[in-house]
C-alpha cells in the first residue's frame, strides 16, 4: 500500500497562511483564454488523476506549531463551472468566483474554475501556503496532459525551501531596515483590501525584467527621493536533479537600483547572485517562525500594514516575478483551445507591489497586485502607462 503523502509546514507558508486569513484568497491563479467549449466531464477525471499523481494539490493541515504538517485529504479539487460573459478579465469587477477563498482545513485547497462566456477562460487556483507559482504549473501541466490521453509525470517530493536551501548554501543573511518607498508614492488613508490589473504589450522583450526594474523605480522617484530595492523569487528546484514538487520551493534574491543603474547592470547583478547561491541564503527568523503560535504572527503583521503605510516606508519597492515564455501549445484539451496566458500575483497590504511577467507569442503580459490604499487616483495606471512606454525606448 501507498504511504500518504505528506511534508512539514515551512516557516514560509506559516506566514502565508495568515496572508490567506489577512488578505484572501492570497492564491496563484493562472488562467488560459480561448475557443472552444468544455467537455465537463472529461475536466473532471483529468483533474482527478493529475491531483491523484500529485497529492501535494489536495492538502490539509494538521498539528500545532513546528508540528504542524501537511497531510494528502484524498479529495479530488473541484471542477467548477461558473459564468463569465459579464467578466472583462483584466480586473475584479465582475468577477466573485475569483474571491471565493480556498481551505487548508478541509482539503479544498484547489480548484479548476471553467469560465463559461464569449471568451472561454480556465482559472487554476491553489491556495500560496501549499504550493508555488512552479507547484502549481506542475499540477497543471498534467491536468493538460491528461487531456491529451497522456500519463501524468506525477511529484512525490516532501523537501522545504529551508531544506533545500541548506542543501547547497550554508550561509545567511540579515534584513536591511524596512526603508524602500513605494511605485506609486504614499498610501490613501482609510482604503483597504488588494486590487490588481492586467496590461499588455508586444513581445517578445529580451531582459523584461530588469528593464522593468529600472522603468519601476523612476516611477516611484517620481512621488518623492528614496531608496529602491526589488525582490525576484527564484525557483530552487534547479537545485537538485530531476526534483519534482508541487511545494514552495521558491526563495528570494534582491537588487538595489540608483538613479545610475541600467538594465545591463541588473542582468549582470542577477547573474552572479545565482552564481554565488545567493538564493539559498535564508533569514534567521525563517528558523524561529516555526515555534511562533500564529495568533502571535497575525498580530504583527496586521500591525505592520499600518505602520508601513503611515511611514511610506516597505520592506521592498516591489516584487517582480517572470513566468518566461509560456508555449500555448501544451495547455489545450477537453474541448479548450488555448490563444492566451495570465498570472495573477497574490498580493498582502503591507508589501506595496507585486508585478507578474509573462510571455506567449508576440504577446507579454504584466499583472500588478497590490494594496487599494496605493492604487487610488488612477496612480496605478499613471506607473504603468510610464513602463509599456518605457519599454519601447530600450535599444537592447
Amino acid at each position: 500500500m501507498q504511504k500518504k503523502y505528506t511534508r512539514k509546514l515551512s516557516s514560509t507558508e506559516r506566514i502565508y497562511l495568515i496572508n490567506g486569513e489577512m488578505n484572501p484568497p492570497f492564491a496563484n491563479q493562472f488562467f488560459f483564454e480561448g475557443t472552444g467549449s468544455f467537455n465537463i466531464e472529461k475536466w473532471k477525471a483529468a483533474v482527478r488523476e493529475a491531483s491523484e499523481a500529485n497529492p501535494g494539490s489536495r492538502l490539509i493541515l494538521r498539528g500545532f506549531l513546528n508540528r504542524c504538517r501537511w497531510v494528502d485529504s484524498g479529495l479530488t479539487p473541484e471542477v467548477v463551472e461558473a459564468d463569465g460573459s459579464s467578466w472583462s478579465g483584466v480586473d475584479l469587477n465582475n468577477a466573485p468566483f475569483l474571491q471565493k477563498q480556498l481551505s487548508t482545513t478541509d482539503g479544498r485547497s484547489s480548484e479548476v474554475l471553467l469560465l463559461h462566456g464569449e471568451t472561454l477562460r480556465v482559472f487554476f487556483r491553489t491556495h500560496h501556503a501549499i504550493m508555488d507559482g512552479r507547484g502549481t504549473f506542475t499540477w497543471i501541466e498534467d491536468i493538460f496532459r491528461v487531456l491529451n490521453d497522456k500519463k501524468p509525470r506525477g511529484s512525490s517530493s516532501a523537501i522545504t525551501e529551508q531544506e533545500l536551501a541548506r542543501s547547497y548554501q550554508k550561509q545567511g543573511r540579515t534584513p536591511p531596515s524596512h526603508q524602500f518607498i513605494s511605485p506609486t508614492g504614499k498610501a490613501a488613508q482609510g482604503v483597504t483590501g488588494i486590487c490588481w490589473r492586467r496590461y499588455k504589450t508586444k513581445g517578445p522583450i529580451k531582459n523584461l525584467l530588469p528593464k522593468v526594474a529600472v522603468l519601476l523605480a523612476r516611477e516611484a522617484w517620481r512621488h518623492s527621493p528614496g531608496p529602491v530595492r526589488f525582490a525576484i523569487p527564484v525557483d530552487l528546484r534547479f537545485r537538485q536533479e530531476k526534483l519534482r514538487s508541487t511545494g514552495n520551493l521558491t526563495n528570494l534574491i534582491y537588487f538595489d537600483v540608483t538613479e545610475n543603474t541600467t538594465y545591463e547592470d541588473l542582468v549582470k547583478n542577477m547573474e552572479e547572485q545565482i552564481a554565488n547561491k545567493n538564493d539559498g541564503m535564508l533569514y534567521w527568523a525563517d528558523e524561529v517562525v516555526r515555534f511562533i503560535p500564529l495568533a502571535m504572527v497575525r498580530r504583527s503583521l496586521r500591525n505592520e500594514v499600518q505602520i508601513k503605510h503611515d511611514m511610506g516606508l516597505y520592506r521592498n519597492t516591489a516584487i517582480l516575478s517572470n513566468m518566461g515564455l509560456i508555449d500555448l501549445r501544451y495547455f489545450s484539451g477537453g474541448g479548450f483551445n488555448a490563444t492566451a496566458f495570465c498570472g495573477i500575483p497574490p498580493a498582502v497590504e503591507y508589501l506595496p507591489f507585486f508585478m507578474g511577467l509573462a510571455g506567449y507569442n508576440d504577446t507579454v503580459e504584466l499583472v500588478v497586485s497590490m494594496p487599494r490604499a496605493l492604487a487610488t487616483d488612477g496612480r496605478l495606471e499613471k506607473a504603468m502607462e510610464g513602463i509599456i512606454g518605457g519599454l519601447d525606448s530600450f535599444t537592447g
